[in-house]
């Protein structure tokens, strides 16, 4: 990114200069979260003087908080305007975003939509937030399998001059509109413009497509395993809605991937880097009360036995050895667990033989180190109860350690919803 060429041309757009040439929405994104740190009155006053496009597409790249400050300084009018040039799944992200920030001001947003614009989003926000419909664009470079290449072709031209952005593929469909199959524009610009569109995709393998109602998962799954650039969605009908593309399905990657991070350290999946202090207060404090909960009982069943580690001193330098190990291979339970739950390995159907494979593993390790940590004790202390007990000791606190970090995982979700449910 050229800090220099960035700056200069945003003075030019100040000084009201007319330019032909753009600065790219991501590298304008990074100039513009340096100026916010130091000074937002000239933050607000460069985002504004952007062109209406490069405005939006930048607006989306910034991180969430920038993107709430904006709603907030924003009337209805002006939001409706930078949606009306956004794609349909960035301007019903954005439509979402301002709900959560200002839901009278959603609403009046709304009313300011063109009318097609409006039933676009609006059936967008319909799907369920883990459904792969809610992450789709509705923008489609789909033809007839009746038509020839030279009538793809002057699509998208068309197409080109609205708000679409990168089109990898062309979305054959019949006359009805149900999807038929795919075809990169590598294979039709090697075609004769004179070729039909159904004589090429009897040339090509199937192409795949997913539900609008199917898991963001499966999509995911879908693209990845079969390096799709742009998958189509469809209804139950098999009638072609719309388009996920690589680059949103990288960007849910890294969302699904920051999120399971987050859980795994009791972190709120929301946390942002850039939000508020009093917002990060409230969401980790909420965990580490829960934390603290914890602690305290562990120290009540502790203190239960305080006479007898007071008599036998050896149990107080060996209980820590046990938590350590105990603590470590929850940790290790629950960092396997998560990664699969992310690759969509693990479901609520596939619990027996993930559950069975821990347990053997907690119960191996367990009679392993068990060992181990008697027959330390035995040569630090010279005691066999206290070898016998901490080796016992040992081997519970692995067996509890993978059943418990297991079940944890799937009921640490709800658990945290209904709390910072209460919270709000």
């Amino acid at each position: 990114m050229d800090i220099q060429a960035i700056d200069l041309y945003l003075q030019k757009l100040q000084e009201g200069v007319t330019l032909h040439n753009t600065v790219h929405d991501a590298d304008m994104a990074d100039y513009l979260e340096e100026v916010k740190h130091q000074d937002i009155e000239k933050f607000f006053a460069y985002l504004d003087s952007l062109p209406l496009k490069l405005k939006a597409d930048t607006l989306m790249e910034l991180p969430v908080p920038f993107q709430i400050d904006f709603i907030l300084a924003h009337d209805a009018d002006n939001l409706a305007e930078i949606i009306e040039v956004m794609e349909s799944d960035d301007g019903a992200d954005f439509v979402q975003a301002t709900h959560k920030t200002d839901p009278k001001k959603a609403k009046e947003l709304l009313k300011r939509l063109k009318n097609q614009t409006q039933e676009t989003i609006e059936k967008l926000m319909h799907y369920q937030s883990n459904e792969a419909g809610s992450v789709m664009q509705t923008e489609l470079f789909q033809v007839s399998n009746q038509k020839r290449v030279a009538d793809a072709i002057l699509a998208l031209r068309v197409l080109k001059q609205k708000n679409i952005g990168s089109v990898h593929n062309l979305f054959v469909t019949d006359e009805t509109g149900k999807f038929i199959n795919t075809i990169g524009l590598d294979n039709l610009l090697l075609e004769g413009k004179e070729a039909f569109l159904d004589e090429i995709i009897k040339k090509l393998p199937t192409s795949h497509s997913v539900c609008a109602h199917d898991s963001i998962e499966k999509a995911l799954q879908t693209i990845e395993k079969y390096d799709i650039a742009s998958l189509a969605v469809v209804d139950a009908k098999g009638t072609l809605l719309g388009r996920i593309t690589h680059d949103d399905a990288l960007d849910m990657t890294q969302k699904r991937a920051t999120q399971q991070i987050y859980n795994l350290n009791n972190v709120s999946k929301d946390e942002e880097l850039h939000e508020s202090f009093g917002k990060t207060t409230q969401t980790r404090t909420l965990w580490l009360s829960i934390n603290l909960l914890n602690a305290i009982i562990a120290s009540l069943v502790i203190g239960i036995f305080e006479e007898t580690l007071a008599a036998v001193i050896a149990l107080a330098v060996l209980m820590p050895i046990v938590a350590n190990m105990a603590g470590t291979a929850s940790v290790q339970t629950m960092t396997v667990t998560v990664r699969q739950m992310a690759l969509g390995q693990i479901s609520f159907h596939r619990l027996k033989p993930v559950f069975v494979k821990e347990l053997t593993m907690a119960v191996i390790n367990g009679v392993w180190f068990g060992i181990i940590s008697a027959m330390v004790a035995q040569v630090w202390f010279e005691q066999t109860p206290i070898a016998v007990s901490i080796g016992l000791s040992m081997f519970v606190s692995f067996l509890f350690a993978g059943i418990l970090a297991r079940a944890s995982l799937f009921l640490s979700k709800k658990l945290a919803l209904i709390l910072l449910l209460q919270v709000r």
